[in-house]
């Protein structure tokens, strides 16, 4: 069952990122709207916000035996009601790709820069959301 309160946290989230701002940005504008944190905090933690950025469950999939433990991990296709479209969930995917500073190179992962900056975008990086 979705808690439309926190799934508008969410959703706000999802736009916060597909219109530019950091996940320190997200943080501050949810601290400034006050928004709690899941846990009934002031504070948000980066952590927090880049782990539902990440989670495929917000776009209705769960994937099965997902640790480091497991040789195998299974994807379960809309296996519940999705606060988030695919496809915005995949967009954000494609623009945390675009924003991070490692690359895979020939001797392996490296850094691109010292330094990010989020007013560096590429082509299709952004989509624009009303907020």
């Amino acid at each position: 069952i979705i808690d439309t309160a926190e799934a508008e946290i969410v959703e706000l989230i999802f736009r916060l990122y597909l219109n530019g701002k950091s996940v320190i940005g997200i943080v501050d504008e949810l601290e400034r709207r006050q928004v709690k944190s899941p846990s009934g905090k002031d504070k948000w933690c980066k952590k927090t916000i880049d782990n539902m950025l990440s989670n495929e469950k917000y776009a209705g999939d769960v994937i099965l035996l997902k640790n480091s433990n497991s040789e195998f991990n299974y994807l379960a296709k809309e296996n519940h009601t999705a606060i988030i479209p695919k496809e915005t969930f995949k967009a954000v995917e494609l623009e945390k790709s675009h924003r991070s500073n490692i690359v895979e190179g020939e001797n392996g992962l490296k850094r691109r820069e010292k330094k990010y900056s989020s007013k560096k975008k590429t082509q299709n990086s952004l989509i624009k959301i009303r907020i």
